[in-house]
């Protein structure tokens, strides 16, 4: 009798990018927790300018009520965000980052964002997400099916 574990042991794949060998490991749900927590603490710094600026405008207009305003910039990251979010540049980095830390421990996320380059993104895609439908961009992945559920509405 034997043991199937393809759905608790982490799948890895080495991809050769210039002349060096990187070994990247199957993103878990631990890493998109700490990659929303990443996106938590950007959108915190960008919040607390906006406050700033908020307050500073909302002095100078009289009929505006600042805490209003600062309700708007106070705002938790959606699913949707998070999936817009894994498909850029920078996302895709701090993604390659995590999935490169388990293999190369001195790996930092400027090095991982280096590594990451457009002939090279669909490849490391494939390595840190390797069921096709858990990628971000998968058809019928979540942000896909929302924008369907839009379009029918729109259409009735």
């Amino acid at each position: 009798m034997t043991l199937k574990l393809d759905g608790f042991v982490r799948k890895s794949k080495v991809i050769k990018i210039g002349t060096k060998d990187w070994k990247f490991t199957e993103i878990s749900l631990a890493d998109l927790a700490e990659f929303k927590g990443f996106l938590t603490e950007q959108r915190k710094k960008i919040n607390d300018e906006r406050r700033a600026r908020l307050i500073e405008d909302a002095g100078k207009i009289e009929n505006i009520d600042a805490m209003e305003l600062l309700k708007l910039t106070d705002s938790a990251i959606s699913e949707e965000e998070l999936e817009d979010e894994m498909e850029t540049i920078a996302g895709l980095g701090f993604l390659a980052y995590l999935s490169l830390r388990y293999a190369h421990t001195g790996i930092d996320q400027e090095q991982a964002m280096q590594i990451v380059t457009p002939g090279h993104i669909d490849e490391i895609t494939e390595a840190m997400f390797p069921n096709p439908e858990k990628r971000p961009d998968a058809p019928g992945s979540k942000k896909k099916g929302t924008k369907e559920k839009t379009s029918r509405s729109q259409q009735q």
